[in-house]
C-alpha cells in the first residue's frame, strides 16, 4: 500500500488558529467596558460607604478606563492586531 498524507490535520490546526485570533479580537472590546464597569462599581460603593459621592466614583471610573485600556491594548497584542493593520485596512477601504 502507497502511504496517502494527511492534510486534514494542516486545516484543522488553520482554523482553530483563526478562532483563536476571533476570540482574542473579540474580548478586546469587553476588557474596555468591564474595567470601566468594575472601576465605576468600586468607587460608587465606596462613595456611598463613605459618604464621598461623588469624588470615589470618578477616581475609580478614571482607575477602570486605564485599566480597560491597559487590558485591550494586552489583548490586541495576543491577537495580533497592531496600529499599522488597522491603518492599512482603512486605506484599502478609501
Amino acid at each position: 500500500m502507497a502511504y496517502i498524507p494527511n492534510n486534514n490535520g494542516d486545516e484543522e490546526n488553520k482554523d482553530k488558529s483563526v478562532y483563536k485570533q476571533l476570540f482574542n479580537a473579540s474580548t478586546v472590546g469587553m476588557a474596555l467596558v468591564s474595567g470601566m464597569l468594575v472601576g465605576g462599581a468600586i468607587g460608587y460603593f465606596l462613595d456611598k460607604w463613605l459618604g464621598t459621592s461623588p469624588w470615589l466614583l470618578f477616581i475609580f471610573l478614571i482607575f477602570g478606563v486605564i485599566a480597560g485600556i491597559k487590558n485591550a491594548i494586552h489583548y490586541m497584542k495576543k491577537a495580533g492586531i497592531t496600529l499599522e493593520n488597522i491603518r492599512d485596512d482603512k486605506k484599502e477601504k478609501k
